[in-house]
C-alpha cells in the first residue's frame, strides 16, 4: 500500500500535537544537561510537507527549553528528547522497531502515526478517527523510559495500553 498524501493541515496538526505532548511530558532531571539546553525534537520522515510543519515549531519552547528540530529519514536517536516517527519513514514497521529498541530505556518521548506504533512499543500513536486525531498511549513504554504524561493528556487517549 502506498503512503497517503500528507495534506499541509494534517501535517501541521501532527506537528502541533507533538509539541503539545512534549509540553505535557515530565522528563527526569538527567534528560537535560542544563536548564537552557534545547529540546531536540527529532523527526524521522520522508515527507517534505511534514518536515515543513515541524520546521514551523523551531523557536517555540517547552519548559524553558528552546526547540531544536532534527529532520532525517533514518536518524540516530542520540540527543533526541522527542522522536516523531512518520509513516513515510516506517515502511512495514522495521524502522520504528529498530529505533524503538534503541531508545527503549532512554528518556525519549516516542510518537508515531503508523498503524500499530503503540503496540510495537511506541509511547503515543496518533490515530485519525473520522477526521479527528486521537491518541493511543503505551504506559508501559513511558514508565520504562522514566517519562510521564499529564493526566489531562491521558484522559484524551482513545486507549491506554499497560
Amino acid at each position: 500500500p502506498g503512503v497517503r498524501a500528507q495534506s499541509p493541515s494534517d501535517a501541521r496538526v501532527k506537528a502541533r500535537l507533538a509539541l503539545s505532548l512534549a509540553r505535557f511530558t515530565q522528563w527526569p532531571a538527567t534528560a537535560f544537561a542544563g536548564p537552557a539546553e534545547p529540546l531536540a525534537m527529532c523527526v524521522m520522515n520522508r515527507s517534505d510537507t511534514l518536515a515543513a510543519a515541524f520546521a514551523e515549531l523551531a523557536g517555540q519552547t517547552v519548559a524553558g527549553h528552546p526547540i531544536k528540530i532534527v529532520d532525517s529519514p533514518n536518524l540516530s536517536h542520540r540527543g533526541c528528547h522527542v522522536l516523531f516517527v512518520h509513516e513515510s519513514a516506517d515502511r512495514g514497521g522495521a524502522a520504528a522497531a529498530r529505533v524503538l529498541s534503541d531508545v527503549a530505556a532512554s528518556p525519549v518521548l516516542t510518537i508515531g502515526d503508523a498503524e500499530g506504533f503503540s503496540s510495537r512499543g511506541g509511547m503515543v500513536e496518533l490515530v485519525n478517527v473520522n477526521d479527528v486525531m486521537r491518541l493511543d498511549v503505551n504506559q508501559k513504554s513511558l514508565r520504562a523510559a522514566q517519562l510521564s504524561l499529564s493526566s489531562q493528556v491521558l484522559k484524551l487517549a482513545r486507549q491506554g495500553r499497560e
